[in-house]
């Protein structure tokens, strides 16, 4: 065993040992010890690469990429669902990053459908991988684009009605003569 896998077998058993602690401690942080868990897991998992990662197939870069991409696509997914449940983020902005992250994980578990996409378009199992990042943040810049566009136009409504509402607020505080006034003084009626 080499020293890269030995340190990734220790570091992972670490995380492991951590994230077990803190699920069984804090009842309101189990998904995220879930999640680190499994991360370290998969440290573990990779200090074993020369055994253990060949009954997915032989030892390749295409095997690397799709495990890496495998457990990059998992995080996005864990934290978007995570972000969900703990409402920091809305569904409608979620759900471009749960597509992303299930159909990068279904290319790095399901290797039949990289191969057929590859051949289908002529290109490597990386270049696809890249294709679909790029596609994924260019609709996201676009659905961005759109909820900004949104919120812009909404704040331009609240400052008009804002505006109308001052108007309104100032003409019911001035007096209605210009000569009274607060430093006016006034003659009792008789």
């Amino acid at each position: 065993m080499t020293l890269p896998q030995l340190i990734s077998m220790m570091t992972g058993g670490m995380v492991v040992a951590i994230s077990l602690y803190s699920f069984i401690q804090f009842r309101t942080r189990r998904f995220k010890a879930m999640f680190w868990m499994a991360i370290g897991a998969t440290m573990v998992y990779a200090g074993f690469r020369p055994t253990i990662i060949e009954t997915f197939g032989p030892d390749s870069d295409e095997l690397r990429i799709r495990l890496v991409v495998a457990l990059i696509s998992f995080i996005v997914l864990t934290v978007t669902l995570e972000a969900i449940r703990i409402a920091r983020m809305q569904e409608r902005y979620a759900f471009l990053w749960l597509v992303a992250g299930c159909l990068l994980l279904g290319g790095a578990l399901f290797p039949d459908l990289s191969h057929l996409i590859s051949r289908l378009t002529g290109m490597s199992y990386g270049a696809v991988v890249m294709v679909i990042l790029f596609t994924f943040i260019l609709l996201m810049l676009f659905h961005f684009s759109v909820a900004l566009s949104r919120t812009q136009q909404k704040l331009a409504g609240v400052a008009r009605e804002l505006a109308l509402v001052e108007e309104r607020l100032r003409r019911l505080t001035t007096p209605a003569n210009p000569t009274e006034g607060p430093g006016s003084e006034r003659e009792p009626a008789p």
